[in-house]
């Protein structure tokens, strides 16, 4: 079928437009039993999330009490105690509150006892004291606020944080 225009000329932009809507159209049905490719994208983050947010962090300290601090806070992490890990943390941000490393470790603990809107600021908070050679570190930073807004149901939002993590693993 061909689209004319008034003179009877080929329409050859709105014949494109038709021919990508149907392609379009066939490439997002899948099967009932497959997953979309969506579905596999959304898998492979949530790994990355977990991978990355998950662990231990090299990170130097200058200040021996923020040392400490630091790493009584992580003793209490890896002991399943979040609660007393993030006071030991607020002790070490109190003490060197311009440090990104300490903000986007409190984000972690925030993620993890579900308070997403703090974990969101303070992972921006981090973000905003990040060198932009702290690549790995605002890579982290951005899943950890995707995920914050999951938690928050702000599928919109999740999807921009996603796009600045792809943006930051492409360099």
């Amino acid at each position: 079928m061909k689209i004319l225009n008034k003179s009877g000329a080929v329409r050859p932009l709105q014949y494109a437009t038709v021919a990508l809507a149907v392609l379009l159209a066939g490439a997002c049905s899948t099967t009932g039993n497959s997953p979309s490719q969506a579905q596999l994208i959304n898998q492979r983050l949530d790994s990355q999330v977990q991978i990355q947010t998950q662990g231990d962090i090299r990170h130097d300290i200058q200040d021996p009490e923020v040392a400490r601090l630091w790493q009584e806070s992580e003793i209490m992490r890896r002991g399943g105690q979040l609660d007393l890990a993030k006071e030991r943390l607020q002790e070490a941000i109190t003490i060197t509150p311009r440090d990104p490393v300490l903000w986007s470790r409190a984000a972690e603990f925030e993620l993890e006892l579900s308070s997403f809107l703090r974990a969101e600021n303070y992972a921006a908070k981090s973000n905003f004291l990040a060198t932009l050679a702290d690549r790995q570190l605002r890579y982290r930073n951005w899943l950890i606020i995707k995920r914050s807004r999951e938690g928050r149901g702000d599928l919109l939002g999740a999807r921009e944080a996603e796009l600045e993590t792809t943006k930051l693993s492409e360099r």
